[in-house]
């Protein structure tokens, strides 16, 4: 049996932003509502952050069992980390700015 590094990079890749998404949205909605409706804001913007960046490593052509599950480009990863920082700019840069 031949280890899957794809599979696992992609995986690592899409929990992180994952994670990243969930706790950028937590902090920022937290000093605005209550912990529990941040706490929920945070985790569907991450959910949707999970799948939109899974469908960014999905192939073009996917047929189950007959191909590659997973497609690992630079395209995907760079896409991911402008998707983060455009929400690191809304989230923590801009917020931030206008307090000053």
């Amino acid at each position: 049996m031949e280890p899957n590094y794809d599979k696992i990079i992609v995986l690592i890749i899409v929990l992180t932003a994952a994670v990243l998404t969930w706790k950028m949205v937590k902090d920022f909605y937290i000093t605005k509502f209550h912990m529990v409706f941040a706490h929920l804001i945070a985790i569907v913007t991450s959910s949707f952050m999970l799948l939109s960046s899974m469908f960014l490593f999905m192939p073009k052509n996917y047929q189950r069992g007959a191909g590659p599950e997973v497609e690992l480009s630079v395209m995907s990863v760079v896409t991911i980390i402008i998707m983060l920082a455009v929400l690191y700019l809304f989230f923590k840069y801009i917020p931030e700015g206008k307090k000053k």
